[in-house]
Protein backbone atom coordinates (compact mmCIF):
# COMPACT_ATOMS: atom_id res chain seq x y z
CA UNK A 1 0.00 0.00 0.00
CA UNK A 2 0.92 3.31 -0.98
CA UNK A 3 2.23 5.05 2.24
CA UNK A 4 0.61 8.78 3.40
CA UNK A 5 -2.04 8.84 0.50
CA UNK A 6 -5.53 9.01 0.74
CA UNK A 7 -7.15 5.55 0.59
CA UNK A 8 -9.63 6.78 -2.47
CA UNK A 9 -5.65 7.55 -4.29
CA UNK A 10 -4.46 4.42 -3.68
CA UNK A 11 -7.62 2.90 -4.80
CA UNK A 12 -7.56 4.83 -8.24
CA UNK A 13 -3.72 3.71 -8.56
CA UNK A 14 -4.49 -0.11 -8.15
CA UNK A 15 -6.94 0.34 -10.61
CA UNK A 16 -4.33 1.65 -13.10
CA UNK A 17 -2.43 -1.21 -14.59
CA UNK A 18 0.63 -0.09 -16.88
CA UNK A 19 1.01 -1.78 -20.40
CA UNK A 20 4.73 -2.32 -21.50
CA UNK A 21 5.60 0.95 -24.18
CA UNK A 22 5.29 -1.57 -27.21
CA UNK A 23 1.49 -2.72 -26.34
CA UNK A 24 0.41 1.40 -25.52
CA UNK A 25 1.84 2.22 -29.16
CA UNK A 26 4.76 3.77 -27.67
CA UNK A 27 3.32 5.59 -25.16
CA UNK A 28 4.98 5.76 -21.30
CA UNK A 29 1.42 7.35 -20.01
CA UNK A 30 -1.66 6.01 -19.33
CA UNK A 31 -5.20 7.08 -18.80
CA UNK A 32 -7.98 5.10 -16.67
CA UNK A 33 -11.14 6.25 -15.33
CA UNK A 34 -12.73 4.74 -12.51
CA UNK A 35 -15.28 6.11 -9.59
CA UNK A 36 -15.60 9.73 -11.43
CA UNK A 37 -11.73 9.94 -11.31
CA UNK A 38 -9.50 10.58 -14.87
CA UNK A 39 -5.88 9.33 -14.21
CA UNK A 40 -2.69 10.21 -16.30
CA UNK A 41 0.20 7.98 -14.86
CA UNK A 42 3.45 7.31 -16.02
CA UNK A 43 5.92 4.83 -13.98
CA UNK A 44 5.46 2.35 -11.80
CA UNK A 45 3.52 2.64 -8.39
CA UNK A 46 5.16 1.36 -5.66
CA UNK A 47 8.26 0.30 -7.14
CA UNK A 48 11.10 -0.37 -4.89
CA UNK A 49 12.81 1.20 -7.74
CA UNK A 50 12.12 4.35 -10.10
CA UNK A 51 9.39 6.53 -9.94
CA UNK A 52 5.92 7.47 -10.92
CA UNK A 53 4.24 10.48 -11.53
CA UNK A 54 -0.31 10.40 -11.32
CA UNK A 55 -2.38 13.59 -12.01
CA UNK A 56 -6.08 12.26 -10.40
CA UNK A 57 -9.02 14.46 -12.27
CA UNK A 58 -11.70 15.03 -10.52
CA UNK A 59 -14.48 17.34 -10.68
CA UNK A 60 -12.62 20.50 -11.14
CA UNK A 61 -9.75 19.44 -8.68
CA UNK A 62 -6.58 17.48 -9.34
CA UNK A 63 -4.10 15.59 -6.74
CA UNK A 64 -0.73 15.43 -8.15
CA UNK A 65 0.78 12.17 -6.58
CA UNK A 66 5.16 11.20 -7.08
CA UNK A 67 6.97 8.19 -6.17
CA UNK A 68 10.51 8.21 -5.77
CA UNK A 69 11.54 4.03 -5.11
CA UNK A 70 7.57 3.69 -4.11
CA UNK A 71 8.11 6.46 -1.62
CA UNK A 72 6.02 10.14 -1.70
CA UNK A 73 7.47 13.37 -1.07
CA UNK A 74 7.91 14.52 2.56
CA UNK A 75 4.59 15.81 3.89
CA UNK A 76 4.64 19.79 4.02
CA UNK A 77 7.53 20.43 1.42
CA UNK A 78 7.66 21.75 -2.00
CA UNK A 79 7.77 19.08 -4.91
CA UNK A 80 9.75 19.95 -7.87
CA UNK A 81 8.83 18.92 -11.60
CA UNK A 82 11.48 20.45 -13.71
CA UNK A 83 10.28 19.65 -17.42
CA UNK A 84 13.05 19.77 -20.30
CA UNK A 85 13.92 19.42 -24.31
CA UNK A 86 16.64 20.47 -25.94
CA UNK A 87 15.25 24.24 -26.35
CA UNK A 88 15.52 24.49 -22.43
CA UNK A 89 13.78 23.43 -18.91
CA UNK A 90 10.98 24.93 -16.77
CA UNK A 91 10.61 24.35 -13.34
CA UNK A 92 7.48 23.69 -11.15
CA UNK A 93 7.34 23.70 -7.40
CA UNK A 94 3.97 22.67 -5.52
CA UNK A 95 3.13 22.24 -2.10
CA UNK A 96 2.82 18.44 -0.67
CA UNK A 97 0.05 18.37 2.16
CA UNK A 98 0.52 16.31 5.00
CA UNK A 99 0.38 13.32 3.25
CA UNK A 100 2.55 14.35 0.66
CA UNK A 101 0.47 14.93 -2.24
CA UNK A 102 -0.02 18.15 -3.53
CA UNK A 103 -4.30 19.23 -3.95
CA UNK A 104 -5.46 21.86 -6.04
CA UNK A 105 -9.04 22.24 -5.77
CA UNK A 106 -9.78 24.32 -8.81
CA UNK A 107 -7.78 23.95 -11.93
CA UNK A 108 -9.62 26.46 -14.02
CA UNK A 109 -7.92 28.79 -11.66
CA UNK A 110 -4.22 27.08 -11.10
CA UNK A 111 -2.57 28.70 -13.89
CA UNK A 112 0.72 27.00 -12.34
CA UNK A 113 -1.18 24.04 -13.19
CA UNK A 114 -1.96 24.68 -16.42
CA UNK A 115 1.57 25.72 -17.05
CA UNK A 116 2.75 22.10 -16.11
CA UNK A 117 0.49 20.45 -18.32
CA UNK A 118 1.47 21.88 -21.10
CA UNK A 119 5.04 21.39 -20.54
CA UNK A 120 4.46 17.68 -19.68
CA UNK A 121 2.58 17.77 -23.18
CA UNK A 122 5.80 19.50 -25.02
CA UNK A 123 8.58 18.42 -23.37
CA UNK A 124 10.92 15.33 -23.23
CA UNK A 125 11.58 14.66 -19.70
CA UNK A 126 10.32 15.21 -16.46
CA UNK A 127 12.98 15.04 -13.41
CA UNK A 128 10.81 14.66 -9.72
CA UNK A 129 13.01 16.49 -7.05
CA UNK A 130 12.05 15.87 -3.34
CA UNK A 131 12.86 18.53 -1.06
CA UNK A 132 15.40 16.13 0.85
CA UNK A 133 17.65 15.62 -2.65
CA UNK A 134 15.66 12.62 -4.07
CA UNK A 135 15.23 12.57 -7.84
CA UNK A 136 13.60 10.49 -10.44
CA UNK A 137 14.06 11.15 -14.04
CA UNK A 138 10.99 9.95 -16.15
CA UNK A 139 10.05 9.98 -20.14
CA UNK A 140 7.62 12.07 -21.60
CA UNK A 141 7.00 9.95 -24.58
CA UNK A 142 3.04 9.84 -25.43
CA UNK A 143 2.20 12.21 -23.02
CA UNK A 144 0.72 14.37 -25.73
CA UNK A 145 -1.49 12.09 -27.04
CA UNK A 146 -2.69 10.61 -23.57
CA UNK A 147 -2.74 14.22 -22.24
CA UNK A 148 -5.63 16.10 -23.27
CA UNK A 149 -4.55 19.87 -24.77
CA UNK A 150 -7.13 21.33 -21.96
CA UNK A 151 -6.30 20.10 -18.20
CA UNK A 152 -8.02 16.89 -17.50
CA UNK A 153 -10.09 17.74 -20.42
Amino acid sequence: MAKGLPAAAVAAMLLVTPLPASAAGGSLWHYSFQNGIGEYLTGQWDSPAGGALALSCKDRGVSIMAQIKGAAPPPDSILRLTVSNRAGSRDHGFQTDRMGAVEITDIGRASHFNRLWNDLRTHDIVTLRYADGRTHVASLAGAMKTLPARPCG
